[in-house]
């Protein structure tokens, strides 16, 4: 096995564990790891369905659906943006917020538990390749 293939191995192997440990701690607050992901694009700046679409490599099928779970949740409002009408504009709610905050703290404690014992410099390293690697995957075909 190569090494590029081993990082991709062990890349699958993490984000599973992520994706587990995430909706564990984010169930809390009646969200997933997916949906959780749409409200910090949104509360980072991405708040038109065309920017979470890219800020994300899911599909725009899926991203709806996320979208309309969130909103029927109280957890985003859609309004229409005044120069374009054919777009929408999505907002945290309150409850959003809260329960963000409320995640908060477990949030935090898993995150340090995975870099335990990492020095900043191998985590902004780490942070650089997958960047690159973000960056390259924007070229590839996304599957059927």
């Amino acid at each position: 096995m190569s090494l590029r293939q081993t990082f991709i191995n062990d890349a699958f192997k993490f984000v599973a564990f992520l994706e587990n440990s995430g909706d564990f701690i984010f169930r809390t607050a009646g969200l997933t790891v997916k949906t959780y992901g749409v409200l910090h694009l949104v509360s980072t700046g991405f708040d038109t369905s065309k920017s979470l679409l890219g800020g994300t490599y899911g599909s725009k099928p899926n991203m709806a659906k996320k979208l309309k779970f969130l909103e029927d949740g109280g957890f985003v409002s859609r309004s229409i943006d005044s120069v374009d009408r054919r777009v929408f504009r999505f907002r945290l709610t309150q409850k959003a917020v809260e329960a963000i905050e409320r995640i908060s703290p477990a949030y935090d404690a898993a995150t340090a538990l995975i870099f335990l014992g990492i020095p900043d410099r191998e985590i902004e390293t780490a942070i650089r390749v997958l960047g690159k690697c973000l960056k390259n995957c924007e070229g590839c075909p996304k599957g059927p």
